[in-house]
C-alpha cells in the first residue's frame, strides 16, 4: 500500500483508516458498501461510519446510490482521489452498468479479504515491472492487457517462493465461458511463470464444479501430456473415479460429472486405458498409482475457488448503466437483509 498517497489523502481532514479505505477503493473498486467500510476500519456500525460518509459527501468525493429498503452504494467520483491514488485515468469514477458495479463490490469485498496475507499489484507500472523481473516476454503481456482491467493479481506477503494469484471474478456468470475465455487470454503468461494460482471468485459456488473441469482441460498437470492423457493426467484420474462410481456403484452423478464421463469414454478405449479400467475396479490402481505411472510432476499451476458469502444488490436491468443524480438507481432491488445503514435507520 502506497502510504504516501495515504498522508495526502489525510489531508482533506481523514482519518489514517479512513484514508487507507479510500485508497483501497479508488485502487480496487471505485464503489462501496457501508458495511465493506465498517469492515475496513473493525467497526460493526455507528458514528464513524456516519461522520466518514458525511465528510467525504460533503468534499465531494463521493456520491450516494440510494436504492430500496433505503440502502446506498457509494460511488467514489473525484478524480482528485483517483490521481492521489496514482490511479488517475481509472475508469472507476465513471458511471458503470449495475453488472460492473456489482462486480467492483465484490472486488472489493476479495481485496479485503486479502490484504492482510497479500500484496496487490495496483497498477500497470506496477505489473509492468513485476513481470519484467520474471522475465515475462512483451508479446504475453500484451495478450492479456485487455483482459487485464478485470483480474486481481496479487502475491502472498511472506512465502519463500512468491505464488501469483490471478483471481476470476463471477459476478453473476450463468455458464463458465468467459471463464474460459480468461484462461485462454492468460495461458501464455500462467506458463511462463514459476509458479501461479487461479482463484475462482464467486458469491455462489453453483458454477465452482464446472469452473475445476474447465480449468484442468486448459491446465493439464503436465505442459506436455502423455499420449495416454490428452487432457491431463488429473483429467484421465477423474474419468476413471466418476467412471466406478457411477458404472460399477450405481451411484448418482453431476451433469458437469456426467459430461466429464462421456468426454472421457471418447478418448480413453486404448488398451492402456481397458487395463486401467480393470486395475482400478479390483482395487490395484488409484489416483496417486495413475499419477507416478504416468510421471506426473508437482502442478505448477494450481487451481481453488473461494466462496465471497456477502449481501449484495441485485437490479431489476443487469444490462443499464446509471445517469448522473442516479434516478435510475432507485429502481434496483437487493436481498432481504438489510444494509448497516437502514439498521441505523440513517439514510443519507
Amino acid at each position: 500500500m502506497t502510504y504516501d498517497a495515504i498522508d495526502h489523502l489525510k489531508g482533506f481532514g481523514y482519518a489514517e483508516r479512513e484514508a487507507s479505505f479510500l485508497y483501497v477503493v479508488a485502487v480496487h473498486s471505485g464503489y462501496f458498501l457501508r458495511r465493506q467500510f465498517n469492515q475496513f476500519v473493525a467497526r460493526e456500525r455507528g458514528a464513524i461510519a456516519t461522520h466518514f460518509l458525511r465528510h467525504a459527501a460533503k468534499l465531494g468525493h463521493i456520491e450516494e446510490m440510494p436504492c430500496a429498503d433505503g440502502r446506498i452504494i457509494y460511488h467514489l467520483a473525484s478524480k482528485q482521489i483517483y490521481a492521489m491514488a496514482g490511479n488517475a485515468d481509472s475508469q472507476g469514477r465513471r458511471i458503470k452498468s449495475s453488472r460492473e458495479i456489482l462486480r467492483r463490490l465484490i472486488a472489493l469485498d476479495y481485496v479485503m479479504g486479502h490484504l492482510a496475507h497479500e500484496h496487490f499489484i495496483e497498477s500497470s507500472d506496477e505489473r509492468a515491472q513485476l513481470f519484467s523481473q520474471l522475465k515475462i516476454p512483451s508479446t504475453v503481456i500484451e495478450n492479456t492487457e485487455a483482459f487485464g482491467r478485470m483480474v486481481s493479481i496479487s502475491l502472498p506477503t511472506e512465502s519463500e517462493e512468491p505464488i501469483m494469484r490471478l483471481a476470476f471474478l463471477d459476478e453473476g456468470q450463468r455458464s463458465t465461458a468467459m471463464f474460459a475465455r480468461f484462461l485462454r487470454t492468460h495461458e501464455a503468461l500462467l506458463r511462463a511463470l514459476p509458479r501461479a494460482e487461479v482463484a475462482y471468485v464467486s458469491v455462489t459456488p453453483l458454477l465452482f464444479s464446472a469452473a475445476q473441469h474447465v480449468f484442468d482441460r486448459h491446465m493439464p498437470l503436465k505442459n506436455s501430456t502423455h499420449s495416454a492423457c490428452p487432457l491431463g493426467i488429473e483429467h484421465l484420474v477423474s474419468w476413471l473415479d466418476v467412471r466406478y462410481r457411477f458404472r460399477e456403484e450405481g451411484c448418482s452423478i453431476t451433469p458437469e460429472e456426467h459430461r466429464l464421463l462421456q468426454e472421457g469414454e471418447c478418448i480413453y478405449h486404448a488398451p492402456v486405458h481397458v487395463g486401467l479400467v480393470a486395475s482400478w475396479s479390483n482395487g490395484a490402481m488409484n489416483a496417486e498409482k495413475v499419477r507416478k505411472l504416468f510421471g506426473a510432476v508437482e502442478h505448477r499451476i494450481s487451481f481453488t475457488t473461494e466462496l465471497i458469502e456477502a449481501n449484495y444488490p441485485k437490479f431489476l436491468d443487469q444490462g443499464a448503466g446509471y445517469a448522473p443524480g442516479y434516478s435510475d438507481a432507485a429502481k434496483c432491488l437487493f436481498n432481504n437483509e438489510i444494509e448497516d445503514e437502514a439498521l441505523e435507520n440513517t439514510c443519507h
